[in-house]
């Protein structure tokens, strides 16, 4: 008789054997696993590592194959080992597990001997100690002996390359894993796909690099007008290339390859179709916008000194989108707007996108010449579009003629601009002007010119026959009014625009450059011309040759060296630098076409006026020194000072500040400081009426901001020496300034003045007496004597101007101290000037250096 197994004991019996089969099954199959297991892990392991897909196809599929064969072998194996645990065993586990002696498990399966009662009592009891032995029944942790198998423990190593593995292969370990257990079989040699190669070339003018079309680009925006180059190849089949709907075929470059080409006028959609598929882009096509031009300021006659020159001021600003060709200004006649227009070209350097300038032209010598004109500026892209601004009305200018015979010829030339038709009634003027022979002093040459312009008038029909016949009196009245200096001024001008037409085409042949040359030496010539003309009519007339004082560089000499810099800068090649030179030499020729020439009258005039500003400039220098010496009499006799001095002994020390010298002391700071700002301002003025400045002045400045700067830290005997410095600095800067007068503008004496000039101390002198800190210098207080130091010692004589007064024994005066430059000086101040010019032709240097540079060329 056995337990019931509703029975409490049955039912721990029962579970205890179902975990004691448990644990024999475990120790069956985990020995027997392990070698499938550890084959499929080594494969796992190069599979996260991505070995097998590195491997060709076939070898990939045969190691795959080869491990999947191993592991169901082993799982084969593995199979027929592991036998099914029964009962009987899990009894014995119970049994061995717990410790129970004589298999007491095995007698619930006996059936007793006999059944007496007593027998049977006895089995009961039996039993009953069995039940209480179940319940302390225990099943030990499986052992199922794979340490002796595996000795080398390599199911360790596997673990620890299984996590490298895993570590490695990162996110990517799902997919290398499915990789590595996928089959592949060897593919064919696949078809070559399409390969769409598309690229578009913009404008050239534009300046924009080249496009390329690219699938992740759905949408491309590119100039109008460019140029599109598409090649295909790989695939099957002839492709289409489309815009919007219109097509265009491709040519057969090999077998496998097409191309394409064509341009974009326009927005669409461009697609490149082949069998069904292909691929498209969005496109735009920018359109180029026309130009802009207009006016920047209202033109009109060049004014200066409030009169009108001869010069026609064109001021012009342009813009486009990509680059501007060529700008120019249009005059129209107003009273008669459907003659051609006068064309004034403007000189544009490259392609600028936004360019602005003035044009300076000298219209006087055209018909229109004292006439109304509308003018516009027009300006021209690379494409042809033309852009022009709002017309302007303006007088041009016209030279003024003396001569009432050429102001008479002009009047019928200009009447001719305005009525063409009437050629009759201006040969009629013509002849009458002639029939006056008075009026040109009989001159056979003057009665020819207008005998022969009136009948070309008369009878000539050509076309030009008006134009021509106004360019023979336009030569008749500069005839009639001075002669040569403006035939050569005319020469001068055609010159300039043929070299300026030459220098605009670029020299990239032979003749061209052998062209250029040749109209650089017509140039040289042309100005060696003018000027010879000018100094001839400037001996004639008792005048100056007309050149401007503050550009010494306006000579003869100079302007031929600039014109040869240009002539070889162009010859080796480099036209920006002929261009910069041939810029710097027609700014010179402008202001001696414009300046006119002086008479000694004018002349003398205008160095009266500096003499007269100088002499002023020169009594604000001496009432400097006076207020000077006042503040440093009150420096010195504050008895209170240098309570600010550097450390040492003091006999004030520890003495509190007195309120009232502080404050005279802040006083005295303000004044010398606003006696700086004086100088400060005295030094450029002087600086603009001479073109120098003396360096005792600069002296005196720097005195005078020590002398501020002591009275700020209460050091008074430090700025009374410092004012001392600028008392003797303004006086020697005073006598600088009358001797740099002197030279440029001359003494303007009479016969017997500057006898008895102002005594200003002996040479070497202080300002101050004999001694210095004396009372009898300046600022001393004493009426009459302030601000004129030696008073009443005039051991040397001085001129109203400051300079020493003859004392020779004829009265001539034997040394003036003025220092004429030798040749070394001249050659180094030209070697100066070269430089600063060169420098501030490169525009490229910052704006604060260019205007250094421009500030040094007027000092020099």
């Amino acid at each position: 008789m056995s337990l019931p197994p509703a029975s409490p004991a049955g039912q721990v019996l029962a579970r205890k054997r179902r975990l004691a089969r448990l644990v024999l099954w475990w120790e069956q199959v985990w020995p027997a696993a392990w070698p499938p297991l550890g084959l499929a892990g080594a494969y796992a392991c190069a599979a996260l590592l991505d070995v097998p897909a590195m491997l060709p196809a076939w070898p990939r599929l045969i190691l795959l194959s080869a491990v999947l064969a191993g592991v169901l072998f082993l799982v084969w194996r593995a199979a027929r080992r592991v036998m099914r645990p029964t009962d009987a065993g899990a009894d014995r586990r119970l049994e061995r597990d717990t410790g129970l002696r004589h298999r007491p498990l095995a007698t619930l399966a006996d059936r007793p001997a006999q059944t007496t009662e007593e027998g049977a009592a006895l089995w009961d009891a039996h039993l009953a100690r069995v039940a209480k032995q179940v319940a302390r029944m225990r099943v030990a942790r499986p052992r199922p002996g794979l340490p002796s198998r595996d000795t080398w423990a390599l199911r360790g190593g596997l673990l620890v390359a299984l996590a490298a593995a895993f570590m490695v292969a990162g996110p990517e370990a799902g997919s290398r894993l499915l990789r590595g257990v996928a089959p592949t079989l060897p593919a064919g040699v696949p078809a070559p796909a399409s390969v769409i190669q598309a690229w578009i070339t913009p404008p050239a003018y534009t300046g924009v690099a080249p496009v390329f079309l690219r699938a992740d680009q759905p949408a491309v925006a590119v100039p109008a007008g460019s140029h599109l180059v598409v090649n295909v190849s790989g695939g099957s089949g002839e492709p289409v290339l489309a815009l919007n709907d219109d097509t265009t075929p491709f040519h057969a470059l090999d077998a496998g390859s097409w191309q394409a080409e064509r341009d974009l006028p326009a927005s669409g959609t461009l697609s490149v179709r082949r069998n069904g598929g292909g691929q498209s882009w969005s496109l735009t096509a920018i359109p180029d916008q026309p130009p802009h031009a207009e006016f920047s300021d209202p033109p009109g006659p060049i004014v200066q000194s409030r009169r009108p020159t001869q010069q026609t001021r064109l001021p012009w600003r342009a813009t486009d989108d990509y680059g501007l060709a060529a700008v120019g200004v249009e005059l129209r006649l107003r009273d008669r707007p459907d003659a051609p227009p006068l064309k004034v070209p403007v000189p544009l350097a490259g392609a600028p996108r936004s360019a602005q300038g003035t044009a300076v032209q000298d219209l006087s010598a055209h018909p229109w010449a004292g006439l109304a004109a509308r003018g516009r500026v027009v300006a021209r892209d690379a494409a042809g579009q033309t852009g022009a601004g709002v017309d302007a009305e303006f007088m041009l200018p016209e030279r003024p003629f003396e001569n009432p015979l050429a102001r008479a010829v002009l009047d019928v030339r200009r009447q001719l601009s305005l009525t063409p038709g009437e050629r009759d009634a201006a040969s009629r003027l013509m002849d009458t002007l002639a029939d006056t022979p008075q009026a040109f002093d009989h001159a056979s040459s003057v009665l020819l010119n207008m005998r022969a312009v009136a009948s070309l008038l008369r009878r000539g029909r050509e076309e030009d026959a008006v134009g021509e016949a106004q360019a023979r009196m336009w030569d008749l009245a500069l005839a009639l009014e001075e002669g040569g200096v403006d035939r050569t001024a005319k020469a001068l001008e055609e010159a300039r625009q043929a070299m300026r037409d030459a220098m605009e085409a670029k020299p990239d042949t032979p003749e061209k450059q052998a062209e250029l040359e040749q109209r650089m030496a017509e140039l040289r010539e042309a100005i060696q011309r003018q000027m010879e003309a000018l100094a001839e009519q400037a001996k004639r007339e008792g005048t100056e040759m007309p050149l401007d004082p503050s550009s010494p560089s306006m000579n003869k000499r100079e302007m031929d060296r600039m014109a040869q810099e240009m002539q070889r800068a162009a010859k080796e090649g480099r036209m920006d630098d002929a261009k910069r030179q041939m810029a710097e030499l027609e700014r010179l020729l402008e202001q001696l076409q414009n300046a006119r020439p002086e008479t000694a009258e004018a002349r003398e005039q205008k160095n009266a006026e500096r003499r007269e500003r100088g002499k002023q400039q020169m009594g604000a220098v001496q009432d400097m020194v006076q207020r000077e010496g006042g503040l440093m009499d009150r420096a010195q006799g504050r008895p209170g000072q240098d309570q600010r001095r550097p450390p040492g002994p003091t006999p004030n020390a520890g003495s509190p500040p007195n309120p009232g010298e502080a404050a005279s002391r802040q006083a005295d700071t303000r004044q010398q400081r606003a006696l700086r700002r004086a100088l400060g301002e005295l030094m450029q003025r002087f600086g603009d009426l001479t073109g120098q400045v003396p360096p005792s002045l600069g002296e005196a400045d720097t005195a005078m901001r020590d002398a501020a700067q002591a009275l700020a830290d209460g050091r008074d005997s430090f700025a009374s020496a410092a004012q001392q410095r600028a008392i003797e600095a303004l006086q020697k800067g005073g006598r600088d300034m009358g001797q740099a007068m002197a030279r440029q503008f001359g003494t303007g004496e009479q016969p017997g003045e500057g006898d008895e000039g102002e005594g200003e101390g002996e040479p070497g002198s202080n300002g101050q007496g004999s001694q210095p800190g004396t009372r009898d210098g300046p600022g001393t207080g004493q009426p009459g004597n302030e601000g004129r130091p030696n008073q009443g010692r005039r051991t040397a004589r001085r001129d109203p101007l400051g300079r020493m007064a003859p004392q020779g024994a004829g009265g001539g005066e034997e040394s003036t101290g003025v220092q004429v430059p030798d040749v070394m000086e001249e050659a180094r101040t030209r070697a100066i000037q070269e430089e600063l010019r060169r420098r501030g032709a490169d525009r490229t240097r910052p704006q604060p250096e260019l205007d250094y540079i421009d500030r040094l060329l007027k000092a020099y």
